[in-house]
């Protein structure tokens, strides 16, 4: 899956931007890749689901759920903590960059310790090496290898992003008081 050709495209809408963090790489895969992609993801989707894997407190891109059932969930365990006479306190984290930054081998750690099916792994595997950018701005083309991130338009990235997260999901928090 390493034939593909990463396009920088400005995400300002001035004609000449000046800082280099307002160009957003935009992979552009065959038709054939882009259906590997997608398959890969929804088998990967279908054993996390299947095995009930998924933490239940997971709702970005999860299947039957969206951004009210989670602002719901957060009303019903604070109502029930004032309920209880307990102390709420609530942290809210918006992490600038979290999808340019998220570690392959971290991401590939959760279909190993899920015990996805090898071949979803190694293709898995395969999806995050030899990856490279180019950059061609002039007749001057650049290119970089890269190692972390997400290109963006990948049909795989939701997934992958919800088995980073799931790990931190199942940390056990106890009361320190």
């Amino acid at each position: 899956m390493e034939d593909c050709k990463a396009d920088s495209h400005c995400k300002t809408r001035k004609r000449k931007p000046t800082f280099f963090s307002k160009f957003r790489p935009i992979s552009l895969l065959n038709t054939g890749r882009r259906v590997l992609e997608k398959l890969l993801i929804n088998r990967i989707n279908h054993h996390v689901f299947a095995h009930d894997i998924m933490n239940k407190n997971q709702f970005g891109f999860t299947p039957q759920k969206s951004t009210t059932d989670a602002a719901m969930a957060v009303k019903g365990f604070v109502e029930e903590g004032l309920s209880a006479g307990e102390i709420i306190v609530l942290i809210s984290l918006n992490v600038k960059g979290a999808f340019d930054a998220a570690w392959w081998p971290s991401i590939l750690n959760g279909p190993k310790a899920y015990n996805c099916p090898k071949n979803l792994y190694n293709l898995s595997k395969s999806y995050f090496s030899q990856r490279t950018a180019v950059l061609s701005l002039n007749n001057v083309s650049i290119e970089r290898t890269v190692t972390k991130g997400n290109p963006q338009g990948s049909c795989c990235w939701p997934g992958y992003w919800n088995i980073l997260l799931n790990s931190i999901l199942n940390i056990e928090f106890t009361k320190m008081f």
